[in-house]
C-alpha cells in the first residue's frame, strides 16, 4: 500500500504546483509608471465587497452592451478605498446615440488619460482576478509607500489574456 501512496502523493503535489504556476502564483510582479486612457466607461455602482456582485453586474452589462451594438468592449472595474466600486466596460467606437441609450440604464463617463502605477497579470479564468489582486495589491502598496503616493482608486482592465492593474499616481500633500 505504501508503494502505491508515494507515487500518488508525488503526482498530486506536482499537479498542484503546475496549477498554481499556471495561475501565475509564482510570477514576479513588476510595477511601472505609464499613461493610459482615455476610456469611455459604461458601468454600474457597487457597494461593499461581495465579489459575487462583480460577476452579476458584468454579465448584465455585457448583455446590455451587445443588445446596443457595442462590440468593442473590455471589462473594466474601479475599486475605491472606501469599498465602493464601479463595475463595467471600457467601450470603443460607440456612437453618441449608443451612449445616450446606455445612459438610461447605466452610468457612462469618460476616464481621462492619467499617469498610473501599472502591473500586468495573466488572465486564465475568473480566479485570476483573486490571485492577481493578492499578488499585486501588496506590491502597489509597497510602491506607493516608497514613492510617497496616496491611496486612491484602483483599476482592473481585462485585456484578453492579461489583466492590467492600474492605480493613478497622486503625490501625498
Amino acid at each position: 500500500m505504501k508503494k502505491i501512496m508515494l507515487p500518488i502523493a508525488f503526482v498530486l503535489v506536482v499537479a498542484v504546483i503546475m496549477i498554481v504556476w499556471y495561475m501565475g502564483v509564482f510570477q514576479s510582479i513588476v510595477i511601472e509608471e505609464q499613461d493610459h486612457g482615455p476610456f469611455t466607461f459604461v458601468y454600474q455602482e457597487m457597494t461593499g465587497n461581495n465579489m459575487k456582485q462583480v460577476g452579476e453586474i458584468t454579465t448584465k452589462l455585457d448583455k446590455l452592451l451587445r443588445e446596443h451594438g457595442n462590440t468593442y468592449r473590455k471589462p473594466l472595474d474601479v475599486f475605491f478605498p472606501d469599498n465602493k466600486a464601479e463595475i463595467g466596460y471600457a467601450v470603443e467606437n460607440s456612437s453618441p446615440d449608443q451612449l445616450i441609450a446606455l445612459s438610461e440604464q447605466t452610468k457612462v463617463r469618460e476616464i481621462p488619460v492619467q499617469h498610473y502605477m501599472v502591473s500586468h497579470f495573466p488572465w486564465r479564468n475568473k480566479i485570476s482576478f483573486i490571485v492577481g489582486y493578492m499578488k499585486i495589491d501588496p506590491a502597489l502598496k509597497k510602491y506607493r509607500s516608497e514613492h510617497n503616493y496616496k491611496t486612491v482608486e484602483a483599476y482592473a482592465l481585462n485585456n484578453g489574456d492579461t489583466i492590467v492593474y492600474m492605480q493613478p499616481v497622486v503625490k501625498q500633500e
